[in-house]
């Protein structure tokens, strides 16, 4: 990281704002409508997951983002099947706020800048930070509920390739 992500200051001379949910205004009703639609068919749209996949293989700051971002939407999609019922609606706006904003390419540092990532990972922690009992409850929820059936699918594949 550069000294200037470590003072809050990117590029040439811009500073971030004092609270991350000054930058959540960038965000129209039309970038929320849309993620939700896309969540909805159970895909995200083809620039979010080239995004997500770029931040992956950046650094420990951007991979926060990718990784967060998707706990985020498995989150989102449990609570739209109704499977996980612990999320307000105000909680799931928040969280699909947030991840629009992550999507933005020209968001208050233009991710093509240096340091351009840095606004969606205030973004995402401050969520994170802010939804942290909501995120613990899913998780365990997630071990209890999904992950055995993950499992279950895994060991089944083998067999029938063995019988096959």
């Amino acid at each position: 990281m550069s000294e200037g992500c470590a003072t809050n200051q990117v590029g040439r001379g811009a500073q971030m704002p004092a609270t991350p949910l000054e930058l959540l205004h960038l965000v129209t009703a039309h970038d929320v409508q849309d993620l939700r639609s896309a969540l909805a068919g159970r895909k995200l749209p083809p620039d979010f997951e080239a995004k997500l996949a770029k931040l992956a293989k950046g650094n420990l700051n951007d991979r926060y983002v990718e990784q967060h971002s998707r706990l985020f939407i498995a989150l989102l999609l449990a609570a739209m099947e109704g499977a996980f019922t612990a999320a307000t609606p105000s909680d799931r706006e928040h969280l699909l706020r947030v991840l629009a904003y992550v999507r933005k390419d020209d968001d208050a540092i233009p991710d093509y800048l240096p340091g351009g990532f840095i606004d969606d990972q205030q973004q995402v922690r401050a969520a994170a930070m802010e939804l942290k009992p909501l995120l613990e409850a899913f998780k365990v929820w997630r071990l209890r509920h999904q992950v055995p059936g993950m499992w279950r699918g895994q060991e089944r594949a083998p067999s029938r390739r063995a019988v096959a």
